[in-house]
């Protein structure tokens, strides 16, 4: 905790001025280059959490079906050789992960469909590669975790073992599935290193668009770029910078609480108080 309070409370002393002109004013349009501003967040938000969402999404997309196939149709040779692979995709620096997607993924996207590759859709599928142990590892754990009397007695009335995965596991597994969702949202939400790499890093203001083939930028590549640019310290600039990654930090912290409030609720609605432990 006393970590936390910290690292808050450096962002916030270095970056004060701009978040009472940001919280007063609004967030405006555009991040105008060198010490006389604006400075404006509003485009590299909406980014950051297009592009967060749709990774996630993508993640979910290939991961979920994953668990569900590793816990409950799978052999134990083939999981034991699905799950130690998936695992090894978390090893990989993001640095790497960026490197590839920007060699394989953009020029893919660039060959069939024009343009520089940079792109949403490049972020997409490379931090939904990212984030896909993340899904599948806690996913496959949440829908372990669910009792056995629960799939013998859906079996025992007739459900197959499909109905029987889709209507009773996935609901009762539900909790856990939403905090993998958590996790992998906040690690594309919060990645850098891979996203420079793919996005395309639109300066001043990137496009908001739901167009998905055009490049962009987010919050996490802004603040490494302009930091380790001219930005000098005690500047309006230097001052914005901490502003936005403050931000950046509202908005996981807000993404986190959510979540994990929704997980509370559905964990108190899917089990009974006898299940729970409690007379």
């Amino acid at each position: 905790m006393g970590i936390v309070f910290f690292i808050v409370f450096s962002m916030v002393r270095e970056g004060y001025p701009q978040i009472v002109d940001w919280f007063a004013h609004g967030f405006g349009m555009i991040w105008g280059a060198g010490e006389g501003g604006p400075y404006g967040i509003t485009p590299f938000l909406f980014s950051t959490l297009y592009v967060g969402l749709g990774a996630t999404l993508v993640a979910v997309a290939i991961g979920l079906p994953c668990a569900i196939y590793l816990t409950e149709f799978a052999n134990t040779r083939l999981r034991n050789v699905i799950k130690p692979a998936l695992e090894m995709l978390t090893g990989f620096p993001s640095v790497v992960m960026g490197l590839v997607g920007f060699t394989v993924v953009c020029f893919t996207l660039q060959r069939y469909f024009g343009g520089t590759g940079y792109s949403v859709l490049a972020a997409w599928i490379v931090l939904g590669v990212m984030s896909l142990p993340t899904i599948a590892s806690v996913s496959e754990d949440a829908l372990r975790a669910v009792p056995q009397d629960l799939r013998e007695a859906s079996l025992a009335l007739g459900a197959t073992k499909w109905q029987t995965t889709l209507r009773v596991l996935l609901p009762v597994a539900s909790p856990g599935i939403l905090a993998s969702l958590l996790l992998a949202l906040g690690n594309a939400t919060g990645e850098t290193m891979a996203v420079i790499w793919v996005i395309g890093n639109v300066f001043p203001a990137p496009p908001i668009t739901l167009n998905p083939y055009v490049p962009t930028n987010v919050l996490t590549a802004l603040i490494a770029q302009r930091s380790s640019g001219d930005s000098v310290y005690g500047t309006p600039e230097w001052s914005a910078i901490f502003a936005a990654a403050f931000v950046l930090f509202l908005l996981t912290a807000a993404m986190n609480l959510a979540v994990r409030a929704v997980v509370k609720r559905r964990s108190k609605d899917r089990f009974p108080a006898n299940l729970r432990g409690k007379p």
